[in-house]
């Protein structure tokens, strides 16, 4: 068999081998990026549950309320009277 009958083959074997290695390493790529997705994922999640949770202490905290409830209890502040209230006017 002569080299010139050969070629076409060798040149097929050569290219399929190119597919092959390249296939598989598309696969592993695609895997490796599939697992980083799901880590990515959960973290979304936790994420989401921790602002949801902020939300409601920040609305717990800011409440009016609870703020003049703690300025009673904590600095002794109270609510002056009425004729202690300045109203100023531009």
């Amino acid at each position: 068999m002569k080299l010139k009958d050969l070629i076409i083959p060798l040149s097929l074997l050569a290219l399929l081998l190119f597919v092959i290695v390249n296939y598989i390493y598309l696969q592993h790529k695609t895997r490796n990026q599939f697992v980083d997705l799901q880590v990515l994922i959960e973290q979304e999640r936790n994420l989401n549950a921790d602002w949801g949770r902020l939300q409601i202490e920040h609305s717990t905290l800011v409440n009016n309320s609870r703020i003049e409830a703690e300025a009673t209890k904590q600095l002794d502040m109270k609510v002056p009277d009425s004729e202690h209230i300045l109203n100023i006017k531009r």
